[in-house]
């Protein structure tokens, strides 16, 4: 933590909240946040640009919580970069809804000097899945990229077990705070990238893993990126999410092809139609960059992990950092994988003492709900659930016809932004209050 006004860039994104799209219009005129903090209330009511909500959060001075953090991370080693820090990776500055600060465990890289390669995809990975992820994500660091994921079952854990294997950098980017380990599984897969790379979050230390947070997580994981590989996933899926960003953002998207008949290669496939670069392997990656990146790629290093990885075993490297070797038996199964987002099965935080309590939001298997049971239920509490997502999700609901489905696009009319649009559909989907439907419409449920 070298900025000395880490104190008042913590009081300021508590007030703006997570991926604010106001803290830009902020940080235009005061790029030091304890000028900001300082003001009167007759000064803040005077700022332009933000709205009466914001205004009346800036004008609460009490730095109690901002302390509480910083004490916290000061303890457990937890870094904090803010937006003013030079540290502060430059392309994500360059996102509409940038985060104020990020919290890292590990090793911050310098990002700005780093070819940064973005691998996601489904959490029921088939074995091409597995297996293309792992040797992608080997052969990348090889070269010396940065590979980037989200610490997710499935493709995420099997990219990052790649990239630790060839001994190389990865970044994990959380959906909760930096003292929860979701999913519970990647414990040892936390603990091994937070001493070799780095594991990030711009969520405050305890914040639970909320279905909500992570459409927002995937636009800091395109926006490091210079380009996002999608590996495995089906129409509608979390990792179209990040492709979504990431063509929003100006970034490449790659995605590995597969059978047409499969839903996990529905994702993939579709995003090649649209103009998506299609990657057979990671010299495809890699030669699109070798232009700008030449002298950071090491193909000696990459060719001989290409060797290497293919007489290796990936599910022994699985294994080995705890990741979970199981593919999905059927890859046409087209049981949807987004309710495991919604729906976590068990979290591990770790409190300010250092003790692990255990926490579990979900119900023995035997008392679960039937479909048409849970599909009344959420209609019976829709404006709950609308209750706990944020000011644009809830404007793209209300902004949705009654009896017409639309797309994306036809959402421009009420002001909201395509890629807006499209994170809180997909959220707003996650949560059982929309429905898609073939050729990118989406209706109320």
């Amino acid at each position: 933590m070298r900025d000395e006004n880490t104190l008042y860039w913590l009081w300021l994104a508590e007030k703006c909240g997570i991926a604010s799209k106001q803290f830009g219009r902020i940080i235009e005129k005061y790029d030091d946040p304890f000028e900001l903090y300082r003001l009167s209330e007759d000064e803040i009511e005077q700022l332009e640009g933000i709205n009466g909500a914001l205004k009346a959060k800036l004008c609460e001075k009490d730095l109690e919580n901002s302390y509480s953090i910083l004490k916290y991370c000061k303890e457990n080693r937890v870094d904090i970069i803010s937006y003013g820090d030079s540290r502060y990776p430059a392309r994500l500055k360059t996102v509409e809804d940038a985060p104020i600060l990020l919290y890292c465990l590990g090793h911050f890289p310098d990002f700005n000097s780093a070819l940064c390669i973005g691998i996601v995809g489904t959490r029921k990975m088939s074995e091409y899945g597995k297996q293309s992820a792992y040797k992608i994500g080997y052969e990348l660091a090889s070269a010396g990229a940065i590979v980037v994921s989200g610490m997710a079952l499935g493709v995420d854990g099997a990219a990052a077990s790649g990239a630790l294997s060839a001994g190389g950098r990865t970044v994990a980017v959380l959906g909760c705070g930096i003292s929860v380990v979701y999913p519970k599984e990647h414990k040892k897969l936390m603990e091994e990238i937070s001493r070799k790379g780095a594991v990030i979050t711009e969520y405050p230390p305890t914040e639970a893993p909320h279905g909500h947070n992570f459409p927002k997580r995937n636009r800091i994981i395109s926006g490091l990126c210079q380009g996002v590989l999608v590996v495995e996933g089906a129409a509608g899926s979390g990792a179209l999410i990040t492709a979504r960003r990431a063509i929003d953002q100006g970034r490449e998207v790659f995605a590995l092809p597969g059978k047409i008949d499969e839903s996990n290669s529905e994702g993939p496939n579709e995003l090649i139609r649209e103009g998506a670069y299609p990657a057979l392997c990671s010299d495809d990656i890699l030669r699109h960059y070798d232009f700008l990146y030449h002298d950071v790629i090491d193909y000696s290093k990459h060719t001989k992990a290409k060797r290497k990885v293919a007489r290796g075993d990936a599910d022994a490297a699985l294994r080995k950092y705890g990741v979970g070797s199981r593919v999905l038996k059927f890859a046409n199964d087209k049981k949807p994988e987004r309710e495991e987002i919604a729906h976590s099965e068990e979290t591990f935080a770790l409190d300010q003492s250092g003790k692990n309590e255990q926490k579990s939001d979900v119900q023995p298997a035997q008392n679960a709900p039937t479909a048409t049971e849970a599909r009344e239920s959420m209609a019976d509490n829709s404006a709950e659930l609308l209750a706990g997502l944020d000011e644009t999700t809830r404007r793209v609901f209300e902004s949705l016809p009654i009896d017409k489905a639309v797309s994306p696009d036809a959402l421009a009319a009420a002001g909201i932004g395509v890629g807006d649009a499209i994170t809180s559909l997909t959220m707003l989907e996650l949560c059982g209050l929309v429905s898609s439907l073939p050729g990118g419409l989406y209706v109320r449920k």
